[in-house]
């Protein structure tokens, strides 16, 4: 209930969230005769979809959270790398195979880190939300099936945790799949770059020694200056709302003692 409660509250602190809000406010307050009420509401739902859906203004809420870590040239032997859930779209119709989506790039790195020979397992630890999405299977067993298809990346080496359904869970799930090898609470993160933060502060919460590896940048360091940096973009309004989730996120989970 607690997911289903957050998953809610969330869109309504989201930039289009906000808007939809306000535009009913400002419909009701027309309806009402409320004419300087309607009309301060529409000029604030216009202003939040503009400001949020400005390059310039992405572009520093997504490095913000990217600058936390940088990529390391290497990493130390590690009991296992955790590619944490996200990067993938199941086989639901019409796609015939598992495919990836916008953090893609999640996948491709713990099967490169796994290749140099850091550490002998990759956990995949991913579960689902029925109530938002339903499909065959789990993400951990997306990830797990194009490790295999791809890289040729199999059991005994691939390990899935199918249970985790946010942040949160993926440490303590994982702890117990360590603890039940008898490994060592030391591992390799892989996670989109804008989430790494509250990820190990996750996993460090829970005693783990955490080496992040950060991928799936979303913005590069320096931003390119023109007109076109202060023009809206949907693609813009996007980054902004997922850099908005990683925010509420760390509030949220800093005000629950789970960080």
């Amino acid at each position: 209930m607690f997911i289903f409660i957050s998953k809610i509250l969330s869109i309504l602190i989201y930039p289009v969230g906000i808007s939809v809000l306000l535009g009913i406010i400002s419909v009701i307050s027309l309806i009402l005769n409320k004419k300087r009420i309607a009309k301060i509401t529409s000029l604030l739902m216009i202003f939040i979809l503009c400001f949020f859906s400005m390059p310039v203004v992405s572009h520093f809420l997504v490095r913000f959270l990217e600058s936390k870590f940088e990529q390391p040239q290497d990493f130390p032997k590690v009991s296992a790398i955790v590619l944490l859930g996200g990067c993938t779209q199941p086989a639901v119709s019409p796609r015939k195979y598992v495919e990836t989506n916008c953090n893609a790039d999640r996948i491709f790195h713990a099967a490169r880190i796994f290749k140099m020979g850091y550490a002998p397992y990759i956990i995949c630890t991913g579960g689902k939300l029925p109530f938002i999405y339903k499909f065959e299977g789990s993400e951990a067993e997306c990830m797990a099936s194009l490790l295999k298809e791809f890289w040729s990346i199999d059991t005994p080496n691939v390990i899935i945790e199918n249970k985790a359904r946010n942040t949160h869970e993926h440490a303590p799930n994982v702890e117990k799949i360590l603890r039940e090898k008898g490994l060592e609470k030391k591992i390799i993160i892989v996670t989109t770059a804008s989430h790494m933060y509250r990820s190990v502060k996750i996993f460090k919460k829970h005693g783990f020694i955490v080496y992040p590896a950060p991928t799936d940048y979303w913005e590069d360091k320096k931003i390119q200056w023109n007109i076109f940096s202060f023009l809206p973009k949907i693609e813009a309004l996007f980054s902004s709302t997922m850099a908005l989730h990683e925010y509420y996120g760390i509030i949220a989970y800093k005000l629950l003692g789970w960080i």
